[in-house]
């Protein structure tokens, strides 16, 4: 925890932005200075009791935000205002917590970069899924050798959007053209590249039978090359009509792994256990049910700004996110393998 100085903080969009408020509310050096959303006054999704007890101010504007006295602001909007709304806030001074995906292309994330640099701001991707406490365990084990080295990794977002279009329809508007298998699959593809690295090389298949009206393929896998010859496998799809998971599957030389954010344990096969035994069985070993652990994002991002560093989910983290997407929709789409190295 960060025992630093006390932060303001702002919050753009109160959809995805609300557990970021209630994060800055309660954290002990947060302190929840102004929310705003555009569609305040006609969502009645929003939980709006939760500012008016709190009696936090709600800003009339967007413009109101960037020129109060807030340090940070968090941009939670819908993904095709992230790069205009990041640029604005750290050209106002602040510093930036952005929902993920970063933006909807890489060259797009460019340009928060860009103002990254220039403007000399802290900015973190809101990669919540390296924040769910299965997600961390599996990890830990993997770095501490349980299972040896790292030979397999696979890793899914199922998640039936049908149900959840978004406000005003944004995620369905054919003007947008959200792509899915980015939109939703970044949390997938952004946990196989924390375990296994950044991927070399990506094929991937896509199709659009769940959702047909939507503008862009609602169902995806990738298979990729990583660092050190490990292999991988992404699926990603916002129609699939099965509860929401993340199962990921780590195999390694003396071992396996099997998690999801969604499960109270995690499952580890280890080899000195099975030889002893003479049976190939797995333990169990209990988590919390974190998978969207957005208060340890702040406040990890907190700590960070509070010793002058960029946090490890900064922006160059999550453009090569992006760019992981990116190439597996460019392969879908050609039919042909696409690296993944992505240049800054």
């Amino acid at each position: 925890m960060s025992t630093g100085q006390n932060y303001k903080v702002a919050v753009i969009g109160l959809n995805m932005g609300h557990a970021w408020a209630r994060a800055a509310c309660d954290l002990p050096n947060t302190e929840l200075v102004l929310a705003y959303d555009k569609y305040y006054s006609e969502n009645k999704e929003l939980e709006k009791a939760f500012y008016e007890e709190k009696n936090i101010r709600l800003a009339v504007s967007e413009e109101e935000v960037y020129q109060s006295d807030a340090d940070i602001i968090v941009v939670a909007t819908p993904d095709h205002f992230h790069t205009e709304q990041s640029i604005k806030a750290m050209a106002a001074g602040k510093h930036v917590a952005c929902e993920k995906p970063l933006a909807p292309t890489v060259a797009e994330c460019r340009k928060i970069i860009a103002a990254v640099k220039e403007y000399d701001r802290f900015f973190m991707t809101g990669q919540v899924g390296r924040y769910a406490p299965g997600f961390r365990a599996a990890k830990l084990l993997l770095e501490s050798g349980r299972i040896g080295e790292l030979v397999y990794i696979e890793s899914e977002y199922a998640h039936d959007y049908s149900l959840c279009p978004g406000f005003h329809n944004w995620r369905s508007d054919p003007a947008i053209k959200r792509q899915g298998f980015l939109g939703g699959g970044c949390h997938a593809l952004d946990l196989v590249r924390w375990m296994a690295g950044d991927p070399l090389e990506v094929f991937a298949y896509m199709n659009h039978k769940h959702l047909p009206d939507w503008p862009a393929p609602d169902t995806g896998v990738a298979v990729a090359k990583f660092p050190n010859d490990v292999i991988g496998r992404v699926f990603a799809s916002i129609g699939v009509k099965r509860p929401y998971t993340m199962r990921t599957v780590l195999n390694g030389t003396k071992g396996t792994i099997i998690c999801d954010n969604t499960s109270p344990y995690i499952e580890i096969c280890e080899e000195p256990v099975y030889t002893a035994s003479k049976s190939l069985e797995f333990s169990r070993i209990p988590v919390m049910i974190a998978n969207h652990n957005v208060r340890h994002e702040l406040e990890d991002f907190v700590s960070y700004i509070d010793k002058n560093e960029q946090c490890p989910t900064d922006v160059y983290q999550g453009t090569r996110t992006v760019a992981f997407a990116e190439a597996a929709i460019n392969s879908a789409a050609t039919g042909m393998p696409i690296s993944c190295v992505c240049e800054f």
